[in-house]
C-alpha cells in the first residue's frame, strides 16, 4: 500500500472504487435478499399463527416500513455530522457492522414487537451507510466524477439484482433441487424464474438460513471497507473538521435559495413519493396476485428483478449527467417522472401495466437517489458535500416519515377492505404539484447560477 507522501496531491484520501464498488454491491445485495424476502416470511409468520390461534397482523409490513422510514429524519442528519467530523469510510464501516444484530435477531423469528425494533435500527443504519457511501463516492477527483457516480449506482443494481435471485434459491432450494438432480435443468431453472410455481410455500427454517447468510456478508463487508476502502491522507477540497465549520456549514446551507428549493422538491416532497413504493408496492403485489396465501411467490420475483435491472440502466444514465452541473430542468424531469409513475403503479390493475410503471419508476429513482447527493453538491461548495447530502436526505426521510405514518392511519394496511391504490395516488400527486413549483422557481432564480459562496 503506497503512503501518504508516495501519492499525488490529487489522489490523497479518495475512494477506492476496487473496493468500495463490490461493497456496495454486496450491501444492496444484503438489503435486497431481505426486501425480497421480508414480505413472504411476514406473510408466512402471520398464516401459521392464525392457523395455531396466535395473533401476528397482516399488515405488518406497512408497519415494518413506518418504523423503518422514522429514523431518516435524524439518521441522514447524524450522519452527515458524523462523516464531517470522523470520515465517511468510518462512518460507513459502522453501520455495516452495526446491522449484524438484524440477520441474528431474524435468524431466531421474534416475536412481532422485536421485529419493530429491529426494522427501526435498519432504518437508522441504512440512513447512515448511505450517507456516508454516498459522500465517499463523491470523494474523486473532477475528472472521475462521472466514472465513480455510475460505478455506485450501477453497482447497486447489480448487487439488488442478485439479491431475489438469491433469496428464491435457497427459499425453493428443495424443489429445484429436485429437478436438477433427476437432470430436469430447465426445469429447475424455470422454478428459479418463477415459469414454474412451486406447491408448497418456504417454511421457517428456509428463511432461517438466508438470514445466517446475510450476517456473514454485512461482517465481511465492514472490514473490507475499514481496512481499504480509502486512499491514505485528506481529500483536497476537505478543511479539517471543527464544530465551528460544522455551524458555519449549517449556517451557509440554510441561506442558500437554491439548496432550500432543491431540498423541498426532490427531498421532502420526493419522501413520499419514495416511501409509496418502498411500503405499498408488496400489497400492490398481493392485489395482483404475485404475493400469494402463506407467503408463496407466484411473480414477485419478477418485480424485485426488474426493480435492479432498472437501476443498472438508470446508474449508468446517471454517470451521463454527474460532474456537469445539470440545469434546474434536469431536477424537473427527474422529479416529475417520479411522481407520475407512482401515479401510474397507484393505478395498475393489469400485470403488464404494473411492470411498465415499476420500470420506469424504478429508471427514475436512481436519478432521485442521485439528486440528493453528487446532483445537489455539484451546486454548492465541495466543503459542504458531507452536510449537505444528510441535511437534504434528512429532508427526504422527514416527507416519507410523514407520509408513512398519516397513510397508515389513514388506510390501515390491515383493514378488511384496505386497497394500496389511494396512498400511492397520494404521494404521486403531492410529487406533481411540487415539480411545478420548482419549474417557476428555476424560471425566475436559475439553478445553474453560481451561488454567491461560489462566485469568485
Amino acid at each position: 500500500m503506497a503512503s501518504t507522501h508516495e501519492l499525488p496531491a490529487h489522489q490523497q484520501g479518495t475512494a477506492r472504487l476496487l473496493v468500495v464498488a463490490p461493497v456496495i454491491v454486496l450491501s444492496f445485495f444484503y438489503a435486497n435478499v431481505l426486501d425480497y424476502c421480508l414480505p413472504l416470511y411476514l406473510n408466512a409468520r402471520a398464516s401459521l399463527a392464525s392457523s395455531s390461534g396466535e395473533t401476528f397482523s397482516s399488515g405488518v409490513w406497512a408497519d415494518l416500513m413506518t418504523y423503518r422510514v422514522t429514523p431518516w429524519v435524524v439518521g441522514p442528519l447524524l450522519a452527515g455530522l458524523l462523516a464531517r467530523w470522523y470520515g465517511e469510510k468510518k462512518v460507513w464501516c459502522a453501520a455495516l457492522i452495526g446491522k449484524l444484530c438484524i440477520p441474528l435477531s431474524l435468524g431466531l423469528h421474534p416475536p412481532q414487537y422485536l421485529i419493530g425494533i429491529l426494522a427501526f435500527w435498519q432504518g437508522l443504519t441504512g440512513a447512515v451507510m448511505w450517507i456516508a457511501g454516498i459522500s465517499l463516492v463523491q470523494m474523486v477527483p473532477d475528472k472521475w466524477k462521472g466514472t465513480s457516480n455510475a460505478v455506485m449506482f450501477a453497482s447497486l443494481g447489480l448487487g439488488s439484482f442478485f439479491g431475489p435471485l438469491f433469496g428464491r434459491l435457497v427459499l425453493y432450494r428443495e424443489a429445484i433441487l429436485d429437478r436438477m438432480s433427476g437432470g430436469d435443468w430447465s426445469g429447475g431453472l424455470r422454478l428459479v424464474f418463477n415459469f414454474d410455481s412451486v406447491d408448497l410455500p418456504p417454511r421457517l427454517e428456509d428463511f432461517s438460513l438466508i438470514f445466517w447468510i446475510l450476517a456473514v456478508t454485512t461482517t465481511v463487508c465492514g472490514i473490507v471497507l475499514g481496512l481499504w476502502g480509502q486512499r491514505p491522507g485528506r481529500f483536497e477540497r476537505d478543511q479539517p473538521a471543527t464544530w465551528e465549520n460544522v455551524k458555519k456549514d449549517f449556517l451557509v446551507l440554510c441561506t442558500t435559495p437554491k439548496f432550500v428549493a432543491l431540498v423541498t422538491v426532490l427531498c421532502l416532497f420526493g419522501g413520499p413519493v419514495f416511501g409509496a413504493s418502498n411500503i405499498y408496492l408488496p400489497f400492490r403485489a398481493e392485489e395482483v396476485g404475485f404475493i400469494t396465501a402463506g407467503g408463496g411467490d407466484d411473480g414477485w420475483i419478477w418485480l424485485q428483478l426488474l426493480k435492479p435491472f432498472m437501476w443498472i440502466l438508470g446508474g449508468l444514465a446517471v454517470g451521463q449527467l454527474a460532474g456537469r452541473r445539470a440545469s434546474g430542468l434536469a431536477a424537473v424531469l427527474m422529479m416529475g417522472s417520479f411522481s407520475l409513475t407512482a401515479m401510474g403503479i397507484g393505478v395498475s390493475q393489469l400485470a403488464w401495466h404494473l411492470f411498465v410503471m415499476v420500470a420506469v419508476f424504478e429508471f427514475a429513482r436512481q436519478f432521485m437517489r442521485w439528486s440528493h447527493g453528487g446532483y445537489m453538491t455539484e451546486h454548492l461548495p465541495g466543503n459542504l458535500r458531507a452536510t449537505a447530502i444528510g441535511l437534504a436526505i434528512t429532508f427526504s426521510g422527514l416527507g416519507e416519515t410523514i407520509y408513512a405514518w398519516y397513510t397508515k392511519l389513514k388506510w390501515p394496511a390491515d383493514a378488511v377492505d384496505f386497497h394500496s391504490g389511494p396512498p400511492i395516488m397520494l404521494a404521486g400527486v403531492l410529487g406533481v404539484l411540487s415539480v411545478v413549483g420548482l419549474y417557476l422557481y428555476d424560471r425566475i432564480r436559475p439553478i445553474r447560477e453560481p451561488s454567491r459562496e461560489q462566485v469568485p
